[in-house]
């Protein structure tokens, strides 16, 4: 603090943002922060610039806001016509009972890890490994409002006791691996459909808020069993929307691709290769995928949150990465030269990965950060969703990771560096 102002790190720290973060937020609302200059030409910021930074965190970050969106609301002081057609303000999980099924993977540990600075009334973290359940309470430490279930979302009876009184859902367990599910598709079935009907039926029973499914871009035409049961599990959350009756229970989806950091991803497996001189083995040097940080994903669900009205799928717009760069720039980050082996498409696998179909497209809308599957009219009636910034994309567009704008190598390792994978 210098004079009643704070210096950029400072106030970075206490908004829990990044610097690059604050200054492009600086540019993009340059109409409502004028951070005052020292003699030295440094920024420094007063309250006021705190607390409108700490605004505009909360309408991009926790209420699903885009740039144009938090400018429109900044601009009409909080009443306009989107903040009054959106059924949450402020800090929606704040009081709030919160249960998340494969709580103790890479993404569960990162919503508990947000969720703890919004102050819901507790978390419950329900899966089948004590373990994993042990090292996650070590790490997050004794917490009052953090509570352990050991539970299979196969087992209907034990998840309905976990799921008592619980607002909130995120139904994170599932069977991900292709392979795995490939040779075990049965044990695919059990866990990643049935377990996910036990999810919804829960929920319904307790009359939950809402609930959300974590999806993923192999659900599109899937050409692997994962994909498939992924898929069927969308449509069983999109499905219970129309049968809920008078519950006030909202059934939704995220779609995502590749998230950097967690169990699913090549990384870990290139690293280990490269370190311990073995041949890095690559589908196709042709492969493509979607990929995102894990901080971003998580936002992105907490955006989904805040947006959903029931049935939806919703997709993050995501950078496009060639397998072949990210493996070059792990070997030159690593300083290392294994040599590649080309071992062919495995069972199940795609050389690129889509976002959505053909007949979504059709029923598709569009943001600059996502796209919002609506769910398919029952009785021929449309369902009439709002959602701030959305519009109708122009023309039907295939979006796949086959084309695009593809990260270069630098922006690549800048990605990497950032998200501390290397």
């Amino acid at each position: 603090m210098d004079n009643n102002f704070l210096k950029i790190g400072e106030l970075c720290r206490r908004i829990g943002i990044e610097k690059y973060t604050l200054r492009y937020w600086e540019r993009e609302f340059g109409d409502f922060l004028k951070p005052y200059r020292s003699k030295g030409g440094h920024r420094r910021y007063s309250k006021d610039d705190f607390e409108k930074f700490l605004k505009i965190k909360e309408l991009i970050k926790e209420r699903g806001y885009t740039l144009r969106g938090a400018k429109k609301f900044l601009e009409g002081n909080g009443n306009n016509k989107e903040e009054k057609k959106s059924p949450e303000r402020g800090n929606y999980f704040q009081g709030k009972k919160i249960l998340i099924t494969g709580g103790t993977g890479t993404v569960g540990k990162e919503i508990t890890r947000r969720l703890l600075s919004l102050n819901p009334s507790v978390i419950r973290i329900y899966s089948r490994d004590e373990t994993k359940q042990f090292n996650m309470q070590e790490e997050f430490g004794k917490r009052e409002n953090i509570r352990f279930f050991i539970g299979n979302i196969r087992d209907a009876k034990r998840l309905k006791m976990a799921m008592e009184e619980i607002d909130i859902v995120f139904h994170l367990a599932a069977l991900k691996h292709v392979p795995a599910c490939e040779y075990n598709p049965f044990e695919a079935i059990n866990t990643n459909i049935y377990g996910s009907q036990n999810v919804i039926n829960a929920a319904l029973e307790i009359n939950a808020e809402k609930v959300i499914f974590t999806s993923t871009d192999k659900a599109v035409n899937p050409t692997s069993t994962m994909g498939a049961t992924k898929l069927m599990a969308e449509k069983l959350f999109t499905a219970a929307n129309y049968y809920r009756g008078k519950r006030r229970t909202i059934f939704f989806s995220v779609r995502f691709g590749n998230i950097l950091g967690s169990r699913g991803s090549v990384i870990p497996l290139f690293k280990n290769q490269l370190i311990n001189g073995k041949l890095i083995t690559l589908t196709s040097k042709k492969m493509t995928r979607f990929m995102m940080s894990l901080r971003d994903a998580v936002e992105f669900i907490f955006k989904a949150i805040y947006l959903a009205r029931g049935g939806e799928v919703f997709v993050p717009k995501m950078s496009t990465v060639k397998i072949i760069d990210l493996v070059e720039v792990l070997k030159k980050l690593l300083g290392l030269n294994n040599n590649i082996k080309e071992i062919g498409i495995k069972i199940g696998e795609k050389l690129y990965e889509e976002l959505m179909t053909r007949d979504e497209e059709r029923r598709s809308l569009e943001r600059n950060d996502m796209y919002i599957i609506l769910p398919p009219p029952i009785n021929g009636k449309n369902n009439k969703y709002f959602y701030p910034d959305a519009y109708i994309p122009k023309g039907n567009n295939h979006y796949t990771s086959e084309k695009g704008n593809f990260l270069s190598k630098d922006e690549i390792k800048e990605l990497l560096q950032k998200e501390k994978l290397i």
